[in-house]
């Protein structure tokens, strides 16, 4: 049987390579004639950088940033033979656990994505291919907006409080940013309802948020002259996505981006089985995420799709996934634990897993089927 291992990463436990490489132990474990080959995927969330740098090469440089509440921090960025850069939001305004915000996460910022983009401009970059999910903030990308020049003539600071037209220089270079959600910015299903609770927002935080994305996004098309909101990633990193647009971003899926960049659909043809994952499995997985990319692909290579992951959504959740093509879903844990056990055993947990997936594929191994099926 030949296997093609694409994961996403487990946020905030194990990054897609090693969870690529615990998968293909534990499965050539109980599958030792199977050839197993890890191909790790991202969705411009954490570890794009990282799988970019697997396919294409190019050297790590370290430029100086703030994060989602301001304070300054080193951030690594990808510069490529070509001069493009490669980064990734989550290095600069990154989601922060509980116990490391200073202060609410309402107020966080996308201010260090904008010191990430003034460095690219400043440091010689000709391109930039930006990852954009993985933050901690929902300003709609006002905080990188300002790192980069533009001012409200309503509040020179902060968001503004009613639409106004307000400076927004065009960034001078090519910027494509790779979005790990193709959610608007607004509305029910845009960022901040959608995403602002996992990020810390507070249910009474929320309705305030997404009255300023509505107000900022309305300005940014004042100035811009074209819908920006609506925009299939527009929700992305906190509604960054919206502003990046009105810099002149191209917004594009960034699961699809790196699974062409990886040449997945080629690697399809040879594969009997894909092994996918994610950290939790629920609807927002068929967003652009890389579950919903995997299959996709694999459907039309007619490529059987089974997922090991951290966490499963509800019923209905499960049924739409199971609806684009995936064929099983197993749990990566050892049995009852709390979030951070499970967290902290996550390497031992894909292995295991894997190698009981192993031993259920080897139940019919010998047994004649047809391509497409287990």
């Amino acid at each position: 049987m030949n296997v093609l291992v694409s994961p996403d990463s487990l946020k905030g436990a194990l990054d897609q390579r090693r969870l690529a490489a615990a998968i293909t132990v534990g499965l050539q474990r109980t599958m030792p004639d199977a050839k197993v080959t890890p191909c790790p995927l991202a969705d411009g969330g954490e570890g794009t950088r990282d799988v970019v740098r697997a396919a294409l090469g190019g050297d790590l440089r370290t430029i100086r940033v703030r994060d989602a509440y301001g304070r300054p921090r080193q951030a690594p960025v990808l510069v490529l033979p070509d001069h493009t850069w490669v980064l990734e939001a989550a290095d600069g305004p990154g989601w922060v656990p509980e116990r490391q915000r200073p202060r609410d996460a309402a107020r966080a910022t996308s201010v260090g994505l904008g010191d990430m983009l003034v460095a690219a401009r400043d440091g010689g970059a000709r391109r930039v291919w930006l990852g954009l999910g993985g933050t901690g903030s929902t300003d709609g990308g006002w905080g990188l907006l300002h790192a980069m020049g533009a001012r409200s003539e309503a509040s020179p600071e902060g968001l503004p409080t009613a639409p106004q037209i307000f400076d927004v220089p065009p960034y001078p270079i090519p910027l494509t940013c790779w979005c790990d959600v193709n959610v608007p910015a607004g509305g029910p299903r845009g960022a901040v309802y959608r995403f602002g609770p996992q990020k810390g927002v507070a249910p009474a935080d929320l309705p305030v948020l997404a009255e300023r994305m509505d107000v900022l996004g309305q300005c940014l098309e004042q100035v811009v002259g074209r819908p920006l909101r609506t925009l299939a990633g527009a929700g992305a990193a906190g509604g960054a996505g919206m502003a990046l647009a009105a810099l002149g971003g191209v917004l594009t899926p960034g699961a699809e981006a790196i699974a062409q960049l990886v040449q997945l659909e080629s690697q399809l043809t040879w594969a009997d089985l894909v092994i996918t994952g994610e950290g939790r499995l629920d609807a927002s997985s068929l967003d652009g995420k890389v579950v919903g990319t995997v299959l996709a692909h694999a459907r039309v290579a007619n490529t059987p799709v089974v997922a090991l992951v951290g966490e499963f959504g509800d019923r209905d959740a499960m049924d739409a996934v199971y609806r684009a093509g995936l064929a099983a879903a197993f749990p990566l844990t050892l049995g009852p634990t709390s979030r951070s056990m499970a967290m902290r055993d996550s390497a031992r947990a894909a292995e295991e897993a894997a190698a009981h997936l192993g031993r259920w594929l080897a139940m019919g191994r010998d047994r004649p089927h047809e391509r497409g099926s287990l």
